[in-house]
């Protein structure tokens, strides 16, 4: 891309939502935008029209109507334009007018008396997207619509159920369906001036927009309410959005390659190097250079298919499968499988295959029998458990798959990020057997040491799901069996060359730093390179625990809002989520930090345990996984710029919780 083509996406990023502060205008009111009539057809059907106005926009599958219990009725509604929305995705939409259908044979399933609701949604070209409206409909008397109403507390912005106490508390927050999300109950708003006034509010806001659920979960045609939690989120500006909506698909493919490059030097990329480096050298011979890319270039290619499937999974579902993987019977699963390969290392016993796979892979030339499936299968489990970091352009580029809903685009986009992410483990695999000294024993002592390296891998992964205490025990004897492996307990003669006692002196070192962990975690340490921080600081690290308010659905959020005039913090987190806890241990504890989430109302969603309404949550909220924090002022919107992604610093943290009036 040229210099000029980045400076002016640069540009159209900023300028974008200062044009809709600008924008003089207030928007229409609601029933102005969308007037709705009804009528019942001489065979006994029911008809619904819309009169749009210039400049607005109905969308087809925000058309949905439903008994008083919840249950769908089926509607039929007509092919709508192409949008492509940059907040839902792909959709059909009607401008000038729009009409929907509900046979004879779907209201005779209707009781008698019964009363319908009816639910659509619209935006405004170039600016605000209006609440869900909710109408209620008589099949017997059609024409006799009931007063509009904004669908339940979840469709309102988070201010607005803030500050609006007679909102009702809705008894089904979610609806069982593939739309994002859906409520049972309803906030009563008795005058469309109301809605162009929270309207008009967003727009001055810089065209905040109340985001109802996002589109990859959303089907034309959902039997279901699409009403959403309602959070009122700042618009997206993250160059990853301007990147991949400058051009098409193979121009997207390209940019995520880009961001593959750039994810290659994140921590998260880090235990991938010593599970390569540990392959190469497993055989206990020095591999050849051709030997080594093969075996590198065979573990990306695995990377890449698994991310691929990653994409597959956020086109199809809208859901990220990276995270979906971290269940404790994954990660036991995995680390149970690097602690087999550990102990084969250190020459506890050999792995052979069985005599069948021998025997079908004996015509293969002697150095190829095995090693290409065992680098294809830790780089598949690699990607997918072993390094679920959540970082910004990987959060942009799965909610960008998710809202286009392509599933070639979110396939071929997520191999090329794999590709792009392994370039460096391909130069390294390669080139790094250049500098292996020539086959001798040493091999052995180097094969042992990754057998050691995969132990502490096993134990960094499962370190997500146990208690800080019983993880500091096991790095504890882990470094003590380490430190007796390398000699430490070996007698030394008088003629004893260097290279032993340096031996000697390392696993005397591994052993007095595993007495140490030990120590701490006796003393209710949790911090493997901080072991004995608890004992010097023990009340300034009772200090540094916040104190969180667990939300799981839409309606605890929007019950939490509602009871209090301070600015928000919504944190989403996970117990297997490595950032998080480094997020915990060092960004938490400044001064500065406690100072600002003191002044601030702190909403935790802890996503250890998936589950529907805190998968649906998350959709509303725009995101991809933990750790994610949305920083909200006092009228429930989130600030602008304020979203943080990934890994924290102090600095950063303070910077957003500023920006949402979090100053002391």
């Amino acid at each position: 891309m040229s210099l000029f083509r980045r400076t002016l996406i640069a540009l159209l990023l900023i300028a974008l939502p200062q044009a809709a502060v600008a924008e003089p205008g207030r928007p229409l009111d609601v029933a102005d935008a969308f007037a709705l009539s009804a009528r019942a057809t001489p065979s006994g059907a029911l008809t619904l029209n819309w009169r749009i106005a210039d400049g607005t926009y109905l969308y087809r599958d925000r058309i949905t109507l439903e008994t008083a219990d919840g249950r769908p009725v089926p509607i039929e509604t007509p092919e709508g334009e192409p949008k492509d929305d940059p907040y839902f995705g792909r959709l059909e939409v009607y401008h000038d007018a729009a009409a929907a259908t509900v046979s004879a044979r779907a209201l005779a399933a209707v009781p008698k008396g019964e009363t319908l609701s009816l639910t659509y949604q619209g935006c405004q070209d170039g600016g605000i997207c209006y609440r869900p409206q909710t109408r209620d409909v008589d099949p017997a008397n059609p024409a006799a619509l009931g007063a509009p109403e904004a669908a339940d507390g979840a469709a309102a912005t988070l201010g607005r159920l803030a500050q609006a106490s007679r909102v009702s508390e809705p008894s089904s927050p979610w609806a069982q369906a593939p739309s994002a999300s859906a409520s049972g109950g309803s906030a009563s708003s008795s005058a469309p001036e109301d809605d162009a006034a929270d309207a008009s509010d967003a727009a001055s806001a810089g065209d905040l927009r109340t985001v109802s659920n996002l589109p990859a979960a959303a089907e034309a045609g959902s039997a279901s309410s699409a009403r959403s939690v309602g959070i009122t989120l700042a618009p997206s500006t993250s160059l990853v959005d301007g990147l991949l909506g400058e051009g098409g698909s193979l121009w997207a493919v390209a940019v995520f390659f880009a961001l593959g490059l750039g994810l290659a030097f994140t921590p998260c990329v880090l235990p991938m190097y010593p599970i390569l480096a540990g392959q190469l050298t497993r055989s206990g011979e020095r591999p050849s250079l051709a030997r080594g890319f093969t075996l590198s270039a065979t573990y990306v290619l695995a990377m890449a298919f698994a991310f691929a499937i990653i994409g597959f999974a956020a086109a199809w579902s809208g859901q990220n499968l990276q995270m979906a993987l971290q269940s404790q019977s994954a990660i036991l699963l995995v680390s149970v499988l690097f602690v087999v390969l550990a102990l084969s290392m250190l020459g506890l016993f050999e792995l052979r295959l069985p005599a069948a796979w021998t025997n079908a892979v004996a015509g293969l030339p002697s150095p190829r029998r095995g090693s290409l499936a065992a680098s294809a299968g830790l780089g598949f489990t690699s990607t997918l458990i072993v390094g679920p970091c959540m970082t910004a352009p990987l959060a942009g580029g799965l909610l960008y798959i998710a809202r286009t809903g392509d599933v070639g685009l979110g396939t071929g986009a997520l191999f090329a990020l794999g590709l792009g992410q392994g370039v460096p483990l391909i130069v390294f695999g390669t080139l790094g057997v250049r500098a292996l000294p020539r086959p001798g024993p040493w091999m052995t002592r180097v094969t042992q040491g990754f057998g050691f390296a995969f132990l502490a891998l096993a134990l960094w992964m499962v370190s997500r799901i146990l208690p800080d205490a019983a993880v500091l025990v096991l790095w504890s004897a882990l470094l003590i069996g380490a430190g007796v492996f390398i000699g430490a307990l070996d007698v030394l003669s008088p003629d004893s060359g260097p290279r032993r006692r340096l031996a000697k002196a390392t696993g005397l070192i591994a052993i007095l730093y595993g007495a140490i962990l030990a120590l701490g975690a006796a003393a209710g340490g949790s911090d493997p390179l901080r072991p004995l921080a608890q004992i010097a600081s023990a009340k300034v690290a009772l200090e540094a625990s916040p104190q969180f308010r667990p939300v799981a659905s839409a309606a605890e959020v929007a019950n939490s809002l509602k009871d209090t005039d301070r600015p928000s913090l919504i944190y989403v987190t996970a117990e297997w989520c490595v950032s998080c806890n480094v997020i915990k241990r060092d960004v938490f504890p400044d001064p500065d930090v406690r100072a600002r989430m003191a002044l601030m109302q702190l909403l935790e969603v802890d996503v250890t345990d998936a589950g529907q309404s805190r998968d649906r949550l998350m959709r509303d909220l725009a995101v991809a996984g933990p750790p994610t924090m949305l920083f909200l002022d006092r009228n429930g919107r989130e600030a602008p710029g304020s979203r943080l992604i990934g890994d924290v610093s102090p600095q950063q943290f303070i910077a957003a919780a500023d920006r949402a009036g979090g100053r002391s």
